[in-house]
C-alpha cells in the first residue's frame, strides 16, 4: 500500500514524502490524481495526516478519481481542518452605554461575502434577535406569537401564507434593520425561516419574501378545543444587539458588531467566522444527473472513500430551497414563492461532510463541531458505507442524514446498507431546530447502533419517510442499544425518542434506553410510530420521564411490541392516534407499565381507544399509589358514544388485558439501567429482562 504525508508545514508541490508532506487536503486529492494518472499508483493509498490545524477556505470535493484513499490521523495526532478565518483588527468603543468591538469588512459590503456564523473563543455567539431565544428548554420560553391571519379558517397544515399581523408592539417600522432579518417560526414540528420582512406601517400587516410551508397556527386544536398561533422570533436584527456575547453584521456596510462577555478583550479573545458550509463533497456519477452521457445502469462510484481521526470545525449555513428536496409537490403546489423550511426533518438541509453515491466510504472516530448544517450525510446512491466513533456536536442541524431514491426514483439513487454505530450527537438544532440526531429516509438493510444522542431540539432517531400503506424501501433496518436522552427541550410537537413513519417489514427497535423526551405542544413520546407504521417490532427497550406516553402508534398494522419498560409518562404509558377497524395496529405484551401517569391508555382524535386498534395482554401494569389510572378518550375529540374515561374495570370487560396482573415489578431503578428483582411477578409473564448499561458507544475493541 503507498503511503502519502500531509502536514500543515508542508507544501502542495512536494512529493508527500513524510520529510517533504504536502500542505493541505486538496493538494493531496489533486496530486494523487496525477500520480493515479501518470501510472505511478495503483490500488489503495493512506494520506497519514499529521498534527496541526489547517486552515480550509473552500469546499474539497471528490469524485470516482479518488477512490480507495483513506485520509488518517498520523499516531498521537489529532488533526484540525479549521473552515473559519480568525478576524483581527477590532475598534473597542461605546455605543447605548456598554462596551462594544466593531471590525470593517470591505468584501462584504462589496457582495463577495457574508457569514451567517460566529465562533467566540471556542463557542457559537448568538445572533442579535428579539427576543432573546436560545434552543433549550429556558431558552425556548423568550418568544412572539402571531397575532392576526389571512383567512383563519383555513386550518389545512399546508396552507401557509407569506403575510401575517404582529401583536401590537411586537414589531416596529423604525427598526431600519428589520428588511434584512429573518422572522423563524416554531409551530408543529418544524421551524421555518421567513426572510425580508416588510411591515406596512399603515395597515400593521408584516410580509416576506418566502411563505411559510404550514399555516400560522401553532399546532392541531388545544385542550380547550381551539387553535394557538404560532410562535417566532426574530432572528438578525440590529436594534436587537443589547446582551454580552451578540453579534451582528451589516450587509451593505461591511461593519461586524460583538458586545464582548465579561472578561473579554481583543488580546484574549479568538474570534473566527466561516468561510464554507460544506468541507469535503465526495460525488460519484448517476445517469440524469451530470448531463453527460452514460448507461441507465452504469453508475460510477466514489468507492472506499475515507476519514480517521480528523477534526472539522467551523462551519456556516444557508437556508436552502426546500421544494427540490421534497419527494412530491402535491400539497405544495399553485403558490408563486418558495417555502421557508424543510416540511419534516430539514430534509433540505445538507450534511458539512457528504456522501452521494458512494460505496464502501467511512467516517470514523472523526469530530465534526461548531457546523451550520447536518454534520455527515449518506445521501443518493450510497452503499456499504459506515459512520463509526465520531463526535458530533453544536450542530446547525441534526447528526447524521440518510437516504435516497424512494420507490420511483432510479434504481441506482437507492440507499442502503449502513452503518452508523457508536457515535456521540449533542447539541443539535442550533439554527434548524427540527434537526435529528440520525435520520433514515429511504434506506434500507442499515444498522443504527450504540448511539449516544441528548440535547436536541426534536427526534432523537427518525426512520421511514413515507405516510401511509404505500409500500416503501425503508426495510430491514436494526435500531439497537441507543442511548437517547433530554430530547425535544419543548420547543417543537409531534416528536419522540425514535420515530418511524411508513410501512418497514423487518424493522427492529430493540434494547434502546430512552428518558426525558419533552415537546412543546403535542408529542413528546419515547417509542413513536407514526403513520402507517407497520410489521415493526419494538422490544427490549427502557423508556421513562416522557411528556406523553412512552408508547405512542398513530395508527398502523401488525407492529409487535414486547418486553420493553414503558414508565412515567406525563399523560400516558400508551397511547393510539387513530384506531381503524378491520385489523389490529399493534400487539402490545408482556410490557411492564409502570406509573405515575394521568392515564393508563390514551385515545386520540379518531374512535375508541377501547375498540381493538391496540391488542394489549399479558403486561405487569403497576401504579405507586396503588390504582391503575383510568384510559381515556381526549374530551376534545370525543365521537358519539365513545367515553372519556374507562376505568381498568371498564377497560378489561372491552377484552382487553385479560392476563395482565396489577402488581409492583419490583424493580430497582439504576444511573445506567433498570434491574426486575428474581422474584418480579412479571417474569411469571414471560417478561425477558434486558441489560441496558450496555446502550451508547461502545469501546473500540467491542465495536
Amino acid at each position: 500500500m503507498h503511503v502519502f504525508h500531509l502536514s500543515p508545514r508542508g507544501r502542495d508541490a512536494a512529493p508527500g514524502s513524510s520529510t517533504r508532506p504536502w500542505a493541505t487536503l486538496a493538494g493531496a486529492r489533486d496530486q494523487l490524481r496525477r500520480l493515479r494518472a501518470a501510472g505511478k499508483v495503483a490500488g489503495p493509498v493512506t494520506v497519514q495526516v499529521h498534527a496541526g490545524q489547517y486552515e480550509q477556505a473552500e469546499t474539497v470535493r471528490f469524485d470516482p478519481r479518488d477512490s480507495f484513499t483513506h485520509y488518517r490521523a498520523a499516531p498521537g495526532a489529532r488533526p484540525v481542518f479549521d473552515g473559519g478565518e480568525p478576524l483581527t483588527g477590532w475598534k473597542v468603543g461605546r455605543r447605548n452605554g456598554r462596551t462594544e468591538w466593531t471590525l470593517d469588512l470591505p468584501d462584504v459590503a462589496l457582495g463577495k461575502r457574508y457569514f451567517r456564523s460566529l465562533f467566540v473563543n471556542g463557542r457559537r455567539a448568538p445572533r442579535a434577535r428579539l427576543p432573546k431565544f436560545t434552543p433549550d428548554a429556558q431558552g425556548a420560553q423568550h418568544v412572539l406569537r402571531v397575532g392576526e391571519m389571512l383567512e383563519p379558517e383555513k386550518t389545512g397544515i399546508f396552507e401557509g401564507r407569506d403575510t401575517f399581523k404582529p401583536r401590537p408592539g411586537d414589531v416596529s417600522a423604525d427598526w431600519a434593520s428589520l428588511p434584512d432579518a429573518e422572522v423563524v417560526l416554531l409551530h408543529y414540528w418544524i421551524e421555518e425561516r421567513l426572510p425580508k420582512p416588510a411591515l406596512n406601517p399603515r395597515t400593521g400587516w408584516l410580509s416576506f419574501a418566502r411563505r411559510s410551508a404550514f399555516c400560522f397556527y401553532e399546532a392541531h386544536i388545544n385542550a380547550q378545543g381551539e387553535r394557538d398561533h404560532a410562535r417566532y422570533y426574530i432572528d438578525n436584527l440590529f436594534e436587537a444587539l443589547t446582551e454580552p456575547g451578540e453579534w451582528y453584521l451589516n450587509r451593505e456596510t461591511g461593519r461586524l458588531y460583538y458586545l464582548p462577555r465579561p472578561g473579554e478583550t481583543p488580546a484574549n479573545t479568538a474570534i473566527r467566522a466561516p468561510r464554507l458550509h460544506t468541507f469535503v463533497r465526495a460525488v460519484g456519477s448517476v445517469f440524469g444527473e451530470s448531463g453527460d452521457r452514460m448507461d441507465v445502469h452504469g453508475t460510477q462510484h466514489v468507492r472506499g472513500l475515507a476519514f480517521t481521526g480528523l477534526t472539522f470545525r467551523h462551519g456556516d449555513w444557508f437556508s436552502p430551497l426546500a421544494e427540490k428536496h421534497l419527494p412530491s409537490h402535491d400539497t405544495l403546489e399553485n403558490n408563486d414563492l418558495p417555502i421557508g423550511g424543510s416540511p419534516q426533518a430539514a430534509i433540505a438541509v445538507p450534511g458539512a461532510l457528504l456522501f452521494r453515491a458512494a460505496c464502501d466510504c467511512a467516517v470514523t472516530d472523526c469530530t465534526i463541531e461548531h457546523v451550520g448544517l447536518y454534520a455527515l450525510e449518506f445521501g443518493y446512491g450510497c452503499r456499504d458505507c459506515a459512520a463509526t466513533g465520531n463526535l458530533l456536536h453544536d450542530l446547525g442541524a441534526g447528526g447524521i442524514r440518510a437516504g435516497g431514491a424512494d420507490l420511483d426514483g432510479l434504481g441506482a439513487r437507492r440507499t442502503g446498507n449502513l452503518r452508523l454505530t457508536d457515535n456521540h450527537i449533542h447539541h443539535i438544532g442550533r439554527i434548524f431546530h427540527q434537526g435529528i440526531g440520525v435520520l433514515l429516509g429511504n434506506a434500507a438493510d442499515c444498522v443504527v447502533a450504540h448511539n449516544h444522542i441528548h440535547d436536541t431540539c426534536y427526534t432523537g432517531i427518525s426512520v421511514g419517510w413515507t405516510w401511509g400503506f404505500r409500500d416503501t424501501l425503508t426495510c430491514n433496518n436494526l435500531i439497537e442499544g441507543n442511548l437517547i436522552h433530554h430530547i425535544g427541550a419543548g420547543l417543537l410537537s409531534d416528536m419522540g425518542g425514535i420515530y418511524t413513519l411508513g410501512i418497514q417489514p423487518g424493522t427492529i427497535l430493540r434494547g434502546n434506553h430512552l428518558h426525558h423526551i419533552w415537546s412543546h405542544d403535542y408529542g413528546g413520546w419515547g417509542v413513536y410510530l407514526d403513520e402507517g407504521s407497520s410489521y415493526i417490532l419494538v422490544e427490549h427497550n427502557l423508556v421513562h420521564d416522557t411528556k406523553d406516553a412512552p408508547f405512542n402508534i398513530h395508527y398502523g398494522h401488525e407492529n409487535i411490541v414486547r418486553n420493553n419498560i414503558f414508565a412515567r409518562g406525563q399523560h400516558a404509558l400508551c397511547s393510539v392516534s387513530r384506531n381503524e377497524p378491520g385489523h389490529f395496529a399493534a400487539g402490545f405484551t408482556q410490557n411492564i407499565l409502570v406509573g405515575p401517569s394521568q392515564s393508563l391508555y390514551r385515545g386520540g382524535y379518531r374512535d375508541d381507544i377501547s375498540r381493538g386498534a391496540l391488542v394489549a395482554n399479558a403486561n405487569c401494569i403497576w401504579f405507586p399509589d396503588g390504582r391503575v389510572a383510568d384510559s381515556v378518550n381526549p374530551e376534545t375529540h370525543l365521537k358519539e358514544g365513545n367515553r372519556h374515561k374507562i376505568s381498568y374495570a371498564a377497560w378489561r370487560r372491552a377484552g382487553h388485558d385479560q392476563l395482565s396482573i396489577v402488581a409492583d415489578p419490583r424493580l430497582t431503578e439504576g444511573s445506567k439501567t433498570w434491574r426486575l428483582a428474581p422474584n418480579s411477578p412479571a417474569l411469571k409473564l414471560g417478561f425477558k429482562p434486558h441489560d441496558w448499561s450496555q446502550c451508547g458507544p461502545r469501546p473500540k475493541h467491542r465495536r
